[in-house]
């Protein structure tokens, strides 16, 4: 209760002090350990990649792995998985986002990076010590988190507009795709310590109602719709989130740590991974409540999943041993396993 209360104070507030927001906060969630020893026997096909690898975007026809060191990435062509990779090597990276026609950007400290389609690097100096998420509008801004709280507005050139504070720390952003249920465009900020979702006008820096997503949130996509759509680890569940004002629309219970999540456009499914027992999940959200359509066995530790809405190919990276899992449809056999539970609200936007 003094964390909700905490979190609706903070309606229309920012700051760009620098200084941590006084709000209750919990302690940050993370992947929950996969099983000792190899998984068992994952679905699909499995493709060598470094150990300590949770970084993956895709970006058109090609599929990019982030290496643990973060100064390399191998670029994969998806239409020819198994052919061998090309490799890019940049400035430290912590995270990278695929912005179309086989064009990627990245970020490190103090580094902004574009890598075009033909392996190009281009960087650009940002002043960012600590960068944890990455997001770009419709318009080509680029959206960076920090990990003392701070949104930082660059423009297309890759300057920097605004600096938006009032976080205790920024996981991940969204940003709602063009054609959403939503008047304009919705920007919406992961924060891990207070296990929270925010909307924040990039214009001028104001935010929205702050909501709760559970005890230990940490990841979040956004569907076509504008749903945002949030893997409550701790807590064994999936939340999501639709409108302006943002309200929590349903919580889904789910087992064993569900922790990276990517929606499927075309055909309509939520994927959500489970590291606690190296699986991979697909619901569909049309009745307003998950419904479970499809689980397979991962790699260990699945702690990176992208799903190619053209296709229905779900990528999936294991962090642990190393290993990209590509998983076509009828997904290892398209056995449709029972539903687990029921959920504790449901709604749907209209589409």
């Amino acid at each position: 209760m003094l964390l909700t209360a905490a979190l609706s104070a903070a309606c229309g507030s920012s700051s760009d002090s620098g200084s941590t927001p006084n709000v209750a906060t919990v302690s940050p969630a993370s992947a929950v350990p996969a099983p000792a020893g190899p998984a068992a026997n994952p679905a699909g096909v499995i493709i060598p990649t470094s150990p300590g690898s949770s970084v993956m975007a895709r970006s058109g026809g090609s599929l990019a792995v982030l290496g643990a060191a973060g100064t390399e990435i191998t670029r994969f062509d998806t239409a020819a998985i198994t052919s061998p990779p090309t490799t890019v090597t940049t400035p430290a990276l912590t995270t990278l986002i695929g912005t179309g026609n086989g064009e990627f950007l990245g970020v490190g400290p103090d580094t902004l990076v574009r890598i075009a389609a033909d392996g190009t690097v281009q960087t650009s100096p940002t002043d960012v010590a600590d960068p944890t998420a990455l997001a770009r509008t419709a318009d080509g801004r680029v959206l960076v988190g920090t990990g003392d709280g701070h949104v930082i507005v660059f423009d297309t050139g890759l300057n920097r507009q605004r600096d938006i504070g009032g976080f205790v720390r920024v996981d991940a952003i969204t940003v709602s795709p063009a054609g959403a249920d939503l008047d304009g465009e919705q920007v919406v900020v992961l924060d891990r310590a207070q296990s929270s979702v925010t909307p924040v006008n990039i214009d001028t820096g104001e935010f929205g109602a702050a909501l709760r997503a559970g005890n230990g949130a940490t990841t979040a996509t956004v569907d076509r719709y504008g749903r945002i759509l949030v893997a409550n680890t701790r807590d064994d569940e999936i939340i999501g989130f639709f409108g302006s004002p943002l309200v929590m629309r349903f919580r889904y219970p789910v087992a064993d740590g569900p922790y990276a999540v990517d929606y499927d456009d075309t055909h309509e499914l939520l994927w959500v991974s489970t590291t606690g027992d190296n699986e991979v999940v697909a619901y569909d959200l049309a009745s307003g409540e998950p419904v479970e359509k499809h689980r397979f066995a991962a790699v260990a530790q699945p702690d990176a999943i992208t799903v190619d809405d053209a296709s229905g190919t779900v990528y999936v990276l294991s962090h642990r041993d190393g290993g990209l899992q590509v998983v076509a449809p009828p997904y290892g056999g398209g056995a449709v396993s029972t539903p687990t539970g029921t959920p504790t609200t449901a709604a749907e936007p209209t589409s």
